[in-house]
């Protein structure tokens, strides 16, 4: 199944209609790279979360996290989607990505919050529209996004320190803190006191992908930082990030993003 990206690749944030034309086929189950938080004003439909089925109801909030399988039939629904890629947490800090993780999809919320929230979210919707947005005004538009991301970890009864389970919360802040340094599954599972192949299990039911894979986003997303600041050679940038030759350091941005690393850099740095 083919991964589903941010139709403009130099926006960390995007809001659109719940009725919007999809840059993708929308009618079949696909996976996406970035968050979707689903929020529904009137009307009905249903969606599919990694084949688990729930009806849109006004007044609901709902999650979709990078990686979950996701079909989503509007039928009457009016609402809007708010869509954003990974590295925006570090535009919204303290928040963290992982706080955002539960087994509940779906949130419901008092009609005098869902209007609260709603507001926020089409003032958001209100700056998209304008081409020429000074830093000031995009970042309020994260601002505006914080707020609703904090009032949804609230809402689910989450704090920055639980999320789905302990150990995703666990797990998904120690890759941040030292995956320079570690970069494989049985460095965690033994920090965790966990097989490798119980943490790969417990990784699948919560997230939907392997341990694997979050450690080599969460690694992506340091050696992207590392790129962009530029006071680093590519040499020195390997080094860094504590790969034992420069040819592994190619080949695993290579394979992750399909560019060099010098590719990479120009791309980031174009944006």
């Amino acid at each position: 199944m083919n991964i589903v990206s941010l139709p403009h690749p130099n926006k960390f944030l995007i809001i659109e209609p719940l009725d919007y034309d999809n840059p993708y086929n929308f009618h079949t189950p696909h996976r996406h790279d970035y968050f979707e938080i689903i929020l529904v004003e009137s009307g009905n439909g249903h969606q599919l979360i990694d084949f688990t089925r729930s009806e849109l109801k006004p007044d609901h909030i709902y999650v979709v996290y990078p990686g979950q399988i996701h079909l989503l039939k509007r039928e009457s629904a009016n609402g809007l989607i708010i869509q954003f890629k990974k590295e925006i947490f570090e535009h919204i800090f303290p928040i963290q990505h992982h706080y955002l993780y539960s087994q509940e999809s779906e949130i419901a919320v008092t009609p005098a919050d869902f209007k609260h929230l709603y507001a926020l979210a089409q003032s958001i919707f209100a700056l998209s529209n304008n081409e020429n947005l000074s830093p000031l005004s995009i970042h309020k538009s994260y601002s505006y996004l914080q707020i609703i991301l904090i009032s949804i970890i609230e809402f689910s009864n989450k704090n920055p320190h639980q999320t789905a389970s302990n150990f995703a919360s666990k797990f998904l802040q120690l890759v941040s803190q030292h995956v320079r340094a570690k970069k494989k599954v049985a460095d965690y599972s033994e920090m965790m006191n966990l097989s490798p192949d119980r943490l790969t299990s417990l990784c699948k039911d919560a997230f939907g992908i392997t341990p694997l894979r979050l450690i080599h986003e969460e690694l992506l997303l340091e050696i992207k930082r590392l790129l962009v600041l530029g006071n680093l050679s590519l040499k020195e940038i390997s080094y860094e990030m504590n790969f034992d030759s420069t040819a592994n350091f190619s080949a695993f941005i290579k394979t992750a993003t399909g560019k060099t690393p010098s590719e990479l850099q120009s791309e980031l740095k174009s944006e």
